[in-house]
């Protein structure tokens, strides 16, 4: 018998584990891949963006839903705490642009080993290749089936993460143990997610470092990235799932993207009218925008790039200005959850106390990280939501079975 049973080994289960395994409680994490925290060495690029330093009132402001649910937990294990907690580690880390956490290595393992080397100094036993088929909850507690063996646990985690990303074995299993548990779940939908234009851009490879995306009236800034197909990058993960959303009701959405969000329309003509009129038109865009990316709004307005700007006329000044700062595209309606960063929607949180994480359903049932119907833009927010909720579940059982 167990006194806690972990299902899933990344950054929200590890957390879980090792604050579950502090007061030498005999706890078990079952991990369906060969090593810990698949996900999480491939975040960030390699990099692991472990977390993000914005103000909290400014960091909730990055979660598209159910941020209310997480105040009590970001309170006591946000931002700040998972910093020191990974420096008290030994792991030096940095803060980049936008508050973005990294460590100084630039390398995921480093955090993921770190925790694997707390999951070993707390005495959690791990399982590898462990896939977990049934839940049962009985009058003792749990007997969790995973392949041909069979525990039994006074607590559950159930910590296995969403469907995205179904590579590093998130396939949804923890929405399966929720729906026979009887655990109250919301529709699922894809979020953060890169998108397909009806006319993409010929500017493959290019990346944007500020831009704005509008859509009625929602505006999301960040970078962006040309792909062979449409957009892709933080501005376009941000506004995502609104578009996504606005297409259950339409069938054709349009977003508008202002290249230069720190000018407005009256300081771009005025910069343009004062610029040396014997000069190229692209030698007053490139000076703002990459060169590909000039040369590609100049043609769409109507201009040569070679014409002086003393000869073009304010109609089509104009024009350029418009496409430079309110440029029009059509995206196409193709997003699924497997292509996205993150998935929203799942573990209703209204059937979830926020100060344990504990099923009020289910005594003894956990539910953390993603596979809750919470998450945020990228930057760090998600591992963030990850790490947090794992440590109140791993906390609240150990002050539970003192």
């Amino acid at each position: 018998m167990y006194d806690v049973i972990v299902i899933g080994g990344g950054p929200s289960g590890m957390m879980a584990s090792i604050m579950a395994a502090t007061n030498n409680k005999k706890v078990l994490l079952l991990e369906k891949n060969n090593k810990l925290g698949k996900k999480m060495l491939i975040t960030g690029g390699g990099r692991c963006n472990v977390t993000n330093m914005k103000k909290l009132s400014n960091f909730y402001k990055e979660l598209p839903v159910n941020h209310h649910f997480l105040k009590y937990s970001l309170n006591v294990f946000g931002p700040k705490q998972i910093y020191d907690y990974f420096t008290s580690l030994g792991v030096q880390l940095k803060v980049e642009d936008n508050d973005r956490v990294f460590p100084v290595g630039d390398d995921s393992s480093l955090i993921v080993n770190a925790l694997i080397s707390e999951l070993e100094r707390n005495g959690v036993s791990v399982k590898y290749n462990t896939i977990v088929n049934t839940i049962n909850k009985s009058s003792d507690g749990y007997t969790v089936d995973a392949d041909e063996s069979s525990f039994m646990t006074k607590n559950v985690i159930i910590a296995t993460g969403s469907k995205s990303f179904p590579k590093t074995g998130s396939s949804g299993d923890g929405y399966n143990f929720a729906h026979k548990l009887n655990q109250p779940m919301t529709s699922l939908y894809p979020s953060q997610s890169p998108m397909r234009l009806k006319k993409p851009f010929p500017l493959s490879g290019i990346t944007i470092d500020d831009v704005e995306i509008k859509l009625n009236g929602i505006s999301k800034r960040g970078s962006l990235l040309f792909t062979h197909n449409g957009i892709s990058g933080p501005s376009a993960y941000k506004i995502s799932e609104y578009v996504y959303q606005e297409f259950q009701e339409k069938s054709n959405v349009f977003i508008s993207i202002n290249f230069l969000p720190n000018m407005n329309y009256d300081k771009l003509i005025s910069l343009l009218n004062s610029y040396n009129p014997k000069k190229e038109i692209k030698s007053f865009v490139r000076e703002l925008l990459p060169a590909r990316l000039a040369d590609y709004l100049i043609s769409i307005s109507g201009i040569n790039e070679i014409n002086k700007i003393a000869v073009i006329s304010n109609k089509d000044k104009n024009k350029l200005v418009s496409n430079i700062l309110n440029l029009e595209v059509e995206v196409v309606n193709h997003f699924s959850i497997e292509t996205s960063v993150v998935t929203g929607g799942g573990i209703d949180v209204k059937y979830i106390n926020k100060e344990t994480m504990e099923s009020t359903i289910s005594p003894g049932l956990y539910f953390t990280g993603e596979l809750l119907d919470l998450h945020g833009s990228t930057g760090g927010y998600n591992i963030t939501i990850a790490l947090s909720t794992g440590y109140i579940a791993g906390v609240s059982i150990d002050n539970n079975l003192q």
